[in-house]
């Protein structure tokens, strides 16, 4: 296919690339190969995989510079933050080496045999863990490294003893296309496979993808419409595979009254800072602010975001897409809008907006003020009762993450809490969303939309059990269990 063309966010200059889209054949013949090779190494070692982790990991760090470079230019997100989240990579490849070795991921079950008839009586049961096969990681253009080529859904894979698909993001074309160059590059000085790791490019070569028969499941960051759209390819394939997607937060913030009281300036120059981290295109960023019509959270906000310099978004596209929804957004009647600095210069720069309506309006079920809109925008919501509250945790859809800023003792903290955690999959005291710490007990999913699945993490250890499938096996001798 053709090459296409790429457009820089900071300036708006445009270029043409020599990378070329992979068609229906292509992809069909990557699949293979990556089955291929699942078949060699699904059987590999704890250790055989810690390797893989640890070359993959490595690689990003000898060629930190490069990669910083193009991502940088690619998304405009800035050396500073991209140095950090290459460094999380690393620390999260890492960790599920580490977690390998240590026995703290996929680690044999064994319950003894007990004579006697049942229930108490049991023959011996040992459960182990089986990879899936091949997976396909749809990078995400957001998180260039944490949530791409070699971000959490590639390590929790490999850790799974998976091959992996990548589908490169148009975002970020040749950051994405020299990631997977230097991790099969690297894989290959290792002593290992560089087939493990195998990639498509362009929309039609995902789907095509999602499709292949040999594709055992699919780890997936990005919008409702495209992930809704790769999610009915998988669940509709004659034989199903699961799709763990991250598609969309509306992620509320609640201040009681206590809070609102004694914390105003700290509370509203905290949200402002979280809604524009990063341009507000976190997954994370709090995009509903409830606060109590009495405090001043929300003047302090409009005052700081009155301060806010233009901001560069991903790609033109995505700015287009945020200025659409921001025009639609300011056709609701009962709705006043407080905005920063605008810009007049090409490429992808916005003005960060903060639009402040109703209860009655962000419960309305038709309200667009209730759909995400991705980048630095939010919404503030003024409570005069408990009810209000309700009304509104109750009206939306799952979230990632929930933030209930409250005093000790605070008499509004338990109900809000309890609200707040039937929706989302972390909920945050005293803090804000933005800023997922890589851990062994971390969630990032939660309900639908949220995720495709509620009970699915894709950052933490946890990540690693989407991608393996548990076998009991029942009184067998030990050297015919694998």
């Amino acid at each position: 296919m053709p090459a296409r063309t790429w457009t820089n966010p900071r300036t708006g200059e445009e270029e043409a690339l020599s990378l070329e889209m992979h068609n229906a054949n292509d992809v069909a013949q990557i699949a293979a190969r990556s089955r291929e090779v699942w078949g060699d190494v699904r059987d590999y070692s704890a250790p055989n995989r810690a390797s893989i982790l640890e070359t993959l990991a490595a690689a990003l760090e000898d060629h930190e510079d490069e990669l910083v470079q193009i991502a940088d230019t690619e998304s405009a997100l800035g050396e500073t933050r991209l140095r950090g989240e290459l460094a999380r990579t690393a620390f999260q490849l890492r960790m599920f080496k580490d977690a390998l070795l240590d026995g703290g991921i996929l680690a044999q079950e064994r319950d003894e045999a007990v004579e006697g008839p049942p229930p108490a009586g049991r023959p011996e049961l040992v459960r182990t863990y089986r990879p899936l096969g091949p997976v396909a990681v749809f990078g995400a253009s957001n998180f260039p490294f944490a949530f791409s080529v070699l971000g959490g859904d590639t390590a929790s894979a490999v850790a799974a003893g998976c091959t992996v698909v990548v589908k490169e993001h148009s975002a970020q074309p040749r950051l994405a296309a020299r990631t997977v160059e230097v991790a099969r590059e690297a894989l290959r000085e290792a002593g290992h496979n560089p087939d493990m790791i195998l990639s498509v490019r362009g929309t039609q070569a995902g789907a095509d993808l999602v499709a292949a028969p040999e594709i055992s499941a699919v780890g997936f960051t990005g919008s409702l419409g495209g992930g809704r759209f790769l999610y009915d390819i998988a669940v509709n394939r004659p034989t199903p595979i699961p799709f763990y997607g991250e598609l969309g937060s509306m992620n509320q913030v609640v201040v009681t009254r206590s809070a609102g009281a004694s914390r105003a300036e700290e509370i509203g120059k905290g949200f402002v800072e979280s809604m524009l981290l990063g341009a507000g295109q976190f997954c994370t960023k709090p995009s509903v602010l409830i606060y109590p019509r009495e405090s001043s959270v929300l003047d302090v906000a409009k005052a700081l975001l009155a301060e806010a310099e233009p901001m560069a978004l991903l790609t033109t596209k995505i700015a287009d897409q945020y200025s659409a929804r921001i025009a639609e957004m300011s056709q609701v009647p009962s709705v006043g809008i407080a905005e920063g600095k605008g810009s007049t210069n090409p490429g992808a720069w916005v003005t960060p907006t903060l639009f402040e309506a109703s209860v009655e309006e962000i419960t309305r079920d038709s309200s667009p003020l209730r759909e995400e809109c991705f980048g630095p925008s939010a919404v503030a919501i003024a409570y005069d009762s408990d009810d209000d509250i309700s009304r509104m945790l109750n009206s939306d859809e799952g979230i990632l993450v929930g933030c209930l800023h409250a005093e000790q003792d605070d008499p509004q903290a338990a109900g809000v809490a309890e609200l707040l955690s039937s929706r989302a999959g972390r909920v945050v005291w005293n803090g804000w969303p933005t800023g997922v710490a890589v851990t062994r007990t971390q969630m990032h999913g939660g309900p639908y939309p949220a995720a495709t699945v509620p009970g699915a993490t894709s950052v933490g250890l946890h990540a690693v059990m989407r991608f393996v499938r548990p076998v009991v096996w029942q009184s067998f001798p030990a050297e015919y269990r694998s």
